[in-house]
């Protein structure tokens, strides 16, 4: 796998809901070397809250334009 795309890879809200779920269920894997994937339990919860922050003003915003 090419550098940049293992970036994106550890990066991505799912690789961290899986990886807190295999070390919930006790079965961890190997952590990364990145910052996010040694603390997949905190981002799994950080992700949702983030993303929210940032769509839900937006959805918000576009809904109010449709309805004009």
């Amino acid at each position: 796998m090419p550098d940049w795309l293992g970036w994106v890879a550890a990066w991505n809200p799912i690789s961290s809901r899986a990886a807190a779920a295999r070390e919930l269920f006790g079965t961890p894997v190997g952590g990364g070397d990145s910052w996010v994937e040694q603390h997949a339990l905190l981002m799994a919860g950080v992700w949702p809250v983030v993303l929210t922050a940032i769509f839900l003003p937006l959805a918000v915003r576009r809904f109010q334009r449709l309805s004009r």
